[in-house]
């Protein structure tokens, strides 16, 4: 929202004193019938709140991290901390990652207080960078249990082609894991958001589709649990879809029955999706025979 200055009605900035066009003052008294100001009646309004729709004088406004014009009262109310995600530059890369990761597996709660507001570019990053301990760990292991292969079957000793293609499917799933499937996850990733937005906007947010990404990509923190060998994998998925409700619920304001469903809304859709597809595999098969 643009707010003109009385003067010289270029744009002005919500909360200066004065225009940075003109040098005119923007702490204008009231004259006649002009909107006051709900906080300094004795101060003219210069715009209104995007949120409540209050007057606010020029020591009044300010605008959020989305660009909204609000009042003073309402920019006070609006959680805007910031995760150690968002301070990259400051913490570097790395460390902004894993306080951000210890912050989400522990203290989901924490995204009642955070901005929600962030990056297509930076949400996606978070996604991969989760990605990345998982692929890993399972490309070894693939390579590992392609490599133990060699030595108990017999036949891989006595035909070195065996052997030799044993080693080669083990470094091509190793190349697949960590080269392939972490590009695919941001395509999931922006899947997914996508089928929970749209769940979401149907119980009633108003936020757009980037506080969604950013949520759904903060929440994917636990699948850095999938590097632990053996159980990782079993339980990230269940502890991202904990801390997913808490993400959809925090960032997009809204209710926890709302955040559960969109939440659950894109697994559920594409069990149901691979379900029937499997059913009607099943019935083809069965009606040919």
């Amino acid at each position: 929202m643009s707010i003109p200055c009385p003067r010289c009605q270029q744009a002005l900035t919500p909360g200066a004193p004065s225009c940075a066009h003109c040098g005119a003052s923007l702490l204008i008294e009231v004259d006649g019938a002009e909107p006051a100001c709900a906080i300094h009646p004795t101060l003219r309004s210069l715009g209104t709140c995007d949120r409540c729709g209050a007057f606010a004088c020029a020591m009044c406004l300010r605008v959020d991290s989305r660009g909204q014009v609000l009042c003073q009262n309402c920019h006070e109310r609006e959680p805007d901390v910031l995760l150690p995600w968002d301070r990259r530059e400051e913490l570097g890369t790395f460390m902004a990652f894993w306080k951000t990761f210890v912050e989400v597996l522990l203290r989901p709660g924490s995204f009642s207080t955070v901005r929600a507001e962030g990056s297509v570019g930076s949400s996606l990053l978070f996604a991969l960078l989760s990605s990345l301990p998982s692929s890993f760990v399972t490309g070894v292991t693939y390579l590992g249990l392609f490599s133990f292969m060699t030595q108990v079957f017999p036949v891989a000793s006595t035909q070195p082609e065996v052997e030799q293609r044993f080693q080669w499917v083990g470094l091509a799933t190793f190349a697949f894991c960590v080269l392939v499937i972490p590009p695919l996850t941001l395509v999931f990733t922006l899947l997914n958001a996508g089928v929970d937005h749209l769940f979401l906007r149907m119980g009633g947010i108003t936020r757009d589709f980037a506080v969604t990404l950013r949520a759904n990509a903060l929440s994917q923190a636990p699948m850095v649990l999938g590097g632990v060998p053996i159980i990782g994998a079993q339980v990230a998925p269940f502890w991202v879809l904990v801390a997913r409700v808490f993400a959809y619920r925090g960032l997009h304001r809204t209710t926890w029955g709302v955040a559960a469903v969109g939440a659950l809304a894109a697994p559920l859709t594409f069990c149901m999706l691979c379900g029937g597809g499997y059913i009607a595999l099943i019935l083809l098969a069965v009606g040919r025979s």
